[in-house]
């Protein structure tokens, strides 16, 4: 390789560090430049040609950097939780737009079995509000100094998240029998006021469950769950499974058994060091 053309290749590995870079996250962007200017300089000693896929890899590397950042950020929050659910929403009133030919004949079809829908909603959400009040202990808190907002914050993601959720059920049922409703319009009409009933059980079955495996500060999903105690000993001492905050608001304690002295979950806030 001559004197030009390694000058050449240096150029070109300057230029390509300087514009990759700005896809890498800040936080990694100096261990990134570090490890792949090491990798050149390696490459370079050897008497190495240019590789075909330094630029490939290079790049390819960067974007998994930036994903990654974006997957740690992001999953098991609500506003990925959220996005989701009105993505799908989204996609099941597209879904209706091809079945009926336009968006006027969606609205149409649509508007006529809203009513069904408006009438349901709120019985549905009563029967399963009623079933997880009765069979699921209510969390006790500890440790917080405004509960209030942090309550105010779970109830309202709770009912976006389940006003979203029957949306989504009524949207979906209306798909599935659209098809039939020009030839059996009262036997369409009946199935699909019974698949939304199931779809949306399911729906907020699953919502509320979420709901008190999520971080009671940032509604975060908890991970990393771990089991402490030995059930041996259930009556000596506390037994069951701990739920962490990614972010380190607090953990969750969750009893395998109901006893005198530990009857529900307890959700501990974590106290602010002091710097």
């Amino acid at each position: 390789m001559s004197q030009a053309d390694l000058n050449g290749l240096r150029r070109f590995d300057r230029a390509l560090l300087g514009a990759v870079q700005m896809i890498v996250p800040i936080d990694d962007r100096s261990e990134w430049l570090r490890t792949w200017r090491a990798e050149i300089w390696h490459m370079r000693h050897l008497k190495a040609h240019r590789l075909n896929g330094l630029s490939v890899g290079l790049t390819c590397d960067a974007l998994w950097l930036r994903t990654d950042s974006w997957r740690r950020a992001y999953t098991g929050t609500v506003s990925l939780c959220l996005a989701t659910l009105a993505f799908l929403c989204v996609v099941a009133t597209l879904i209706m737009v091809i079945l009926t030919g336009s968006w006027p004949d969606a609205a149409i079809y649509l508007g006529i079995r809203l009513p069904h829908f408006i009438a349901g909603s709120p019985l549905l959400v009563l029967v399963v509000y009623a079933e997880f009040a009765t069979s699921n202990p209510r969390h006790t808190e500890h440790g917080s100094a405004t509960k209030f907002r942090f309550w105010f914050k779970r109830k309202l993601f709770l009912f976006a998240k389940t006003a979203l959720l029957l949306l989504l059920g009524f949207l979906l049922s209306a798909d599935l029998f659209q098809t039939l409703h020009a030839s059996f319009p009262i036997t369409s009409d009946l199935m699909q006021i019974f698949v939304f009933v199931v779809l949306s059980l399911l729906g907020l079955r699953w919502s509320f469950l979420d709901q008190q495996i999520r971080c009671k500060q940032c509604l975060r999903a908890l991970t990393t769950p771990a089991r402490v105690g030995r059930p041996s000993h259930n009556l000596l001492e506390w037994n069951g499974t701990e739920l962490l905050c990614p972010d380190g608001h607090g953990h969750l304690s969750v009893p395998e058994m109901e006893t005198s002295w530990c009857q529900s979950s307890r959700w501990t806030f974590q106290t602010p060091t002091a710097p």
